[in-house]
């Protein structure tokens, strides 16, 4: 119980992005596994397919810069519990400082490449002609990334201002 009264305002608010970093990853997977050799308007094009370089860009990279982002904000609380006066706790807290501005920097750079991968899909099903016949399954599937792409969003502005606060408490 005391480890948590020990948390600051910086330590809750990373947990906040974690939180809504793991909820873009939800919806990031739905919207793949659902749009994945989708038609998305009259058969002329697909939201997402495995042979597209773009597609596997964004693939390659969501999940690589999401999980690192993952990673340094949960190193970030862990090592601000050792912050200190000695040597070790001094770099504990440079440590950690540097997680906490990495993984928003991160976590935006995996919404851009969501952002990539999905304006194909995006683009077509949202501002396509309007003669062109758009599947419902597309525009659900486009509701998802768009979701999606907020949810990282969020998550990249709770770790900025997150940074901003002291993330343990002192005694």
């Amino acid at each position: 119980m005391n480890f948590i009264k020990k948390q600051g305002i910086g330590a809750w608010i990373s947990l906040a992005a974690v939180i809504l970093s793991i909820v873009g990853f939800i919806l990031y997977g739905m919207a793949i596994a659902s749009g994945m050799g989708l038609e998305i308007a009259s058969g002329s094009q697909l939201f997402y397919e495995a042979g597209r370089a773009e597609d596997e860009a964004m693939m390659t990279m969501v999940v690589t810069c999401g999980v690192i982002a993952l990673v340094l904000f949960v190193v970030s609380i862990v090592l601000d519990q050792f912050r200190g006066e000695s040597v070790v706790g001094k770099v504990c807290s440079i440590a950690a400082d540097a997680c906490r501005i990495v993984a928003p920097a991160l976590l935006i750079v995996t919404t851009l490449y969501f952002v990539y991968g999905s304006f194909t899909g995006l683009g077509w099903t949202f501002f396509s002609n309007e003669e062109l016949v758009i599947f419902e399954t597309a525009i659900a599937t486009g509701k998802t990334v768009i979701t999606g792409i907020v949810f990282f969003l969020l998550a990249a502005i709770a770790g900025i201002v997150g940074a901003y606060f002291e993330a343990y408490k002192k005694d």
